[in-house]
């Protein structure tokens, strides 16, 4: 594979700031939008302090929401992403031709990660996370085997996410049953790896017993309260949209 120049990748802050005798961003509401020559062609995406909230499929041309509760407090058209995609891909030609197809260097981070959502307990389902870090352009290859066989039932994957750097994340779901002896294998393509496919391996474990300390208590609640900050945040997004509208209307 010889990727060509990543030329147009477009993002848009807009943030809370508290004001005292320093400025602090209290949130960030991401839009992430790109257009590239190879595949997927491109991508649109609104995150909420780094945690996606939509993203649109540019195929289906439908808005796809991280969690269900979103799109029931909010809405989003899919025409406005492909407006803004057909855009992208205007000048996306022109600056093509203006650095004469020049290729971008593809890199990426060996260290592939893969863990569990919960402690593990053998014999009963359980989700395999795959994370792929930093790297560019947003072109992957990533897939699951169980006892070096291919795995396609269960296998669900993020968009691209990406990082203040440049480059980009991804994760790679699986849902399973772990039993005594399975290997699990998350295997990674990419033209900056050292390696191709670098190969990262799982082996079920049980962990040793976690206690509810304090710790674990204000951990889990941080989580629950950062999912109602989110879903208000779009509350109010759109309702402030709304009354825009309705004020634009008069």
């Amino acid at each position: 594979m010889s990727p060509r120049k990543l030329l147009n990748l477009g993002l848009l802050c807009v943030f809370y700031v508290h004001t005292s005798q320093a400025v602090k961003v209290e949130n960030i509401l991401t839009v992430e939008n790109f257009v590239q020559t190879l595949e997927p062609s491109g991508e649109y995406m609104f995150q909420f302090d780094g945690d996606e909230i939509f993203h649109v499929d540019l195929q289906r041309k439908e808005t796809k929401w991280r969690l269900q509760q979103f799109g029931e407090v909010a809405s989003f058209e899919a025409a406005g992403a492909l407006q803004n995609i057909g855009i992208l891909k205007f000048n996306l030609d022109i600056y093509e031709k203006r650095s004469n197809y020049t290729k971008a260097k593809s890199v990426a981070r060996d260290d592939i990660q893969v863990f569990t959502v919960k402690p593990l307990v053998l014999g009963e389902p359980a989700s395999l996370i795959c994370l792929a870090t930093q790297f560019f352009p947003p072109v992957i290859k990533m897939s699951w085997l169980k006892n070096n066989e291919p795995v396609t039932v269960g296998v669900t994957e993020t968009v691209y996410y990406p990082a203040p750097d440049g480059s980009f994340s991804k994760f790679l779901y699986l849902a399973t049953v772990p039993q005594k002896g399975d290997v699990y294998t998350c295997s990674v393509e990419h033209d900056g790896l050292s390696k191709n496919p670098t190969n990262k391996f799982w082996f079920p474990e049980v962990p040793r017993h976690i206690s509810e300390t304090p710790e674990n208590v204000v951990c889990g609640l941080g989580l629950v309260f950062g999912i109602i900050g989110i879903v208000a945040s779009i509350a109010l997004i759109c309702k402030g949209k709304k009354n825009s509208d309705q004020a634009g209307g008069h």
